[in-house]
């Protein structure tokens, strides 16, 4: 059986040449071995500096590449395709010289598609109310609009509109969400009052029950199980007294939190135990007891 692979945008006739000057490619009848981005930073993590194994093969009209050990699969950007669930790889960020990263204009998912999109949509509404039904008085205020029934989530930095994701809520089209291409993936904030108390969460939905559950913080979904250094240079930049963090497994709010520490020191950092829940359950959990305590 095949292992599961994982789709990565990247320009791969602009890597091979990078790769070339490197010396790292070799041509093999209709195809180029390089050395794969995610092997090589997988192994610099654990300490090996020397990695350069050429098992990721690109094909020569650089449309298509696959590595035999990852088994990460990299397509080059199509902008007259919609495509649902393709990720992008971010390159090497320097944090000294962090700027604001905003979804660009290339492409179908460009920025300003936001503004077209349907501000209601009956079934996606329906989709949101089933998730709390407290979103379905929400989504307005959230500013949550809807691509093909598909709920999209606008992401904002100090009231301005950089990047939104979109929630797939039909299974056959894809993973369950949809990041346009970017090059460095922004946390989701939400943002109010003077945003010095921060909580820290993994998704989307997390970050809108953290809201309701902590109205005197602010939301920050870091988008998986890590801050990565882009988004942490983001979280300093709000200047955050007080953080909290409340990912679903205890142990990766603890490495969250030992990273902030490093660059974050005069904060007061927290962290929420748990052993599996994530703050959308946990929510979801308290309202159903309420409701039962009520009636």
């Amino acid at each position: 059986m095949s292992k599961k692979h994982e789709t990565v945008v990247m320009d791969l006739e602009k890597y091979v040449s990078e790769m070339k000057l490197k010396g790292l490619v070799q041509r093999k009848k209709h195809d180029y071995a390089c050395m794969c981005p995610f092997c090589y930073r997988r192994h610099k993590q654990q300490g090996v500096s020397n990695y350069s194994k050429l098992k990721l093969w690109i094909h020569e009209d650089y449309r298509y590449g696959r590595c035999f050990v990852c088994n990460t699969v990299f397509v080059t950007p199509d902008s007259d395709t919609i495509k649902y669930g393709v990720k992008s790889i971010e390159p090497d960020f320097n944090m000294s010289e962090w700027k604001l990263c905003k979804l660009g204009e290339d492409g179908f998912f460009k920025l300003s598609l936001y503004n077209s999109m349907d501000e209601d949509d009956p079934i996606g509404v329906d989709y949101l109310a089933h998730r709390i039904y407290l979103y379905r008085k929400m989504y307005k205020l959230l500013g949550i609009k809807f691509h093909r029934h598909n709920p999209v989530i606008p992401f904002y930095y100090k009231g301005e509109l950089i990047y939104y994701q979109i929630r797939i809520i039909n299974p056959g089209d894809g993973p369950k969400y949809h990041s346009p291409q970017i090059t460095y993936k922004p946390p989701y904030v939400l943002e109010h009052g003077d945003n010095h108390k921060i909580v820290i969460c993994e998704g989307v939905f997390d970050a809108i029950a953290c809201r309701i559950l902590f109205p005197d913080r602010t939301p920050f979904a870091v988008l998986g199980s890590d801050l990565t250094d882009y988004q942490l240079c983001m979280l300093r930049s709000y200047c955050p007294d007080d953080i909290l963090i409340y990912m679903d497994k205890t142990e990766l709010s603890q490495k969250i939190k030992d990273k902030i520490e490093y660059y974050i020191d005069y904060a007061n950092i927290s962290i929420n135990n748990s052993t599996g829940q994530d703050p959308e359950e946990y929510l979801k959990e308290h309202l159903f007891e309420n409701l039962e305590r009520d009636n």
